[in-house]
């Protein structure tokens, strides 16, 4: 080993104390050793980077090669002892920095913005407005998003609002639409605390890497670590659809980790470039024991270290009065949207003349799916039925033969609605005792359609009218409800399928009664 090796502090330019362990020793190297890897850096656009990178890890092996092996290691420590004790006559020697004081020095440490001295203070104030020369500086939260989900959670309320004037919400309804607003009101609360936060700090969340330290600035609050106590760092970079999108990058430190989202590559380039140069002046710094540059650089020095909890921006009494107030405004705007929805004399009420009456005592035949053919029922139409005013508006009428099915059974058996020129029909097919349909078909006047139902036995209810208000009101307070008496039974015969036509008008010779039904059996 030769004399030379002496010269330089090992541990300082591995960032170690004398009495680290192994696995410390391994870690930091590694973690300095990504930080020099020449492969990062362009030999032919930075070639005067990429040299100082080269010899940065050719320092960073030199040093690993001796203090990984136990004998070297060994005789290294004595000599260095050795060398110390010739010149303990030195004056800086006695002047190094300690890092065992309750003050602390050259230490990691957290601090309250307004606690720190006036020069802290104005040096971190001006890396917020604007970065420092050969500093790293990364943005850690912006009130962008705070502002959009404090406006955009407002648009439920038009929506509330613009649907109070249309049918009447029903009790589920009304439950659902009071749990989404508390939602939206605390989501409102919650970012308005942010935004209020954001306004009242002089300290924003930021990132820097100084000369000496990672800095971690928050709400009025600091966190600092020195650059030598980073045990490893690791690069994530994101994409999305095939493109680039972003970068995680995490700091490693003993007892925590540090996380950036850079935007670029570019940024990425930048961040490490920095803690490399930082990190060799740092190094040449402790081992030339130059104090001067420490001192200098050294902002924190005589700061207590001891700081736990931050000092609160807001109180816990103003929290409690945004939440408070955002969660009553938005309750009484809900409250009002059901008043203005539930309350009749607010609607415009529509009246319809009664839809004709109708009546079928006729059978018609019609082909089943196969050869065979079976009798046919027909059906008059429904005697119409007092309901209650639908206070919706009126809405276009659905297609000619709009079907809507609710069964995943399998559709073989044929069924033909004929209707008369008048009003209008809804018609359900649906199995006997339940309300819930199998499937339901709408046929407008004058018009035939043809569906196919699956196999079994089904009852057929009907409602007619003029004007249609949807599947909830169907044609308003003139709707006639109805259904045949008769159980049509949808089977296989042999090889062939049975289906059946109705005719929704008086026929001569019909064989199908019909009763009126009340709508809410309907």
């Amino acid at each position: 080993m030769s004399n030379r090796e002496f010269e330089k502090d090992l541990y300082a330019i591995l960032g170690v104390d004398s009495d680290a362990s192994a696995e410390e020793i391994r870690d930091a190297y590694r973690a300095r050793a990504r930080i020099a890897d020449p492969d990062r850096f362009y030999s032919q656009r930075d070639p005067q980077v990429w040299k100082e990178a080269n010899e940065m890890l050719a320092e960073l092996n030199a040093a690993y090669s001796i203090l990984s092996d136990g004998n070297k290691r060994s005789e290294y420590d004595r000599t260095r002892s050795n060398h110390s004790r010739v010149h303990t006559t030195t004056p800086e020697s006695h002047n190094r920095p300690s890092a065992t004081t309750e003050m602390g020095e050259l230490t990691a440490g957290r601090a309250n913005f307004h606690e720190l001295p006036e020069p802290v203070k104005e040096r971190l104030l001006k890396r917020q407005t604007s970065a420092l020369e050969d500093e790293f500086k990364c943005a850690l939260a912006s009130p962008r998003w705070n502002y959009a989900l404090t406006i955009v959670p407002l648009c439920w309320f038009w929506y509330l609002f613009a649907n109070a004037g249309g049918a009447t919400w029903k009790d589920d309804s009304i439950l659902w639409f009071g749990a989404i607003t508390i939602a939206v009101g605390a989501t409102i609360a919650y970012n308005v605390c942010h935004l209020i936060r954001w306004k009242k700090s002089t300290l924003k969340p930021y990132f820097y890497v100084s000369p000496l330290y990672f800095i971690r600035t928050g709400y009025d609050t600091v966190v600092f670590r020195p650059i030598w106590s980073l045990r490893d760092v690791g690069v994530t970079h994101n994409y999305m659809n095939g493109g680039y999108r972003n970068s995680d990058v995490v700091l490693k430190f003993k007892g925590s980790n540090e996380r950036l989202t850079l935007a670029s590559r570019a940024r990425v380039d930048e961040f490490f470039n920095c803690l490399r140069r930082l990190d060799s002046r740092v190094r040449e710094a402790l081992n030339a024991s130059d104090i001067q540059y420490l001192r200098l650089h050294d902002e924190f020095f005589g700061v207590w270290r001891n700081v736990t909890a931050p000092r609160p921006i807001l109180r816990r009494g103003l929290h409690i009065v945004v939440y408070a107030v955002s969660l009553i405004a938005c309750t009484g705007a809900f409250a009002l949207a059901v008043t203005m929805n539930q309350d009749p004399s607010r609607k415009k009420w529509v009246q319809h003349p009664t839809s004709p009456s109708t009546s079928a005592t006729s059978q018609t035949p019609a082909p089943a799916r196969t050869t065979e053919r079976r009798s046919r029922a027909s059906a008059p139409a429904a005697t119409p039925t007092p309901v209650r005013i639908s206070p919706v508006p009126e809405q276009p009428l659905p297609q000619n033969s709009t079907l809507r099915v609710f069964t995943n059974a399998e559709r073989v058996a044929p069924f033909e609605i004929k209707t008369a020129v008048g009003s209008h029909y809804y018609v359900k097919v649906v199995i006997p005792g339940q309300k819930t349909p199998v499937l339901d078909v709408f046929v407008r006047s004058g018009a035939t359609v043809n569906v196919d139902v699956p196999l079994g036995a089904y009852e057929v209810r009907y409602a007619s009218g003029d004007s249609w208000f949807g599947y909830e009101y169907l044609f308003g307070p003139d709707t006639a409800y109805a259904k045949a008496d008769k159980v049509f039974t949808f089977e296989v015969d042999g090889n062939h399928v049975v289906g059946y036509t109705i005719t929704l008008y008086k026929v001569p010779d019909g064989n199908l009664s019909t009763s009126a039904m009340k709508p809410e059996d309907f």
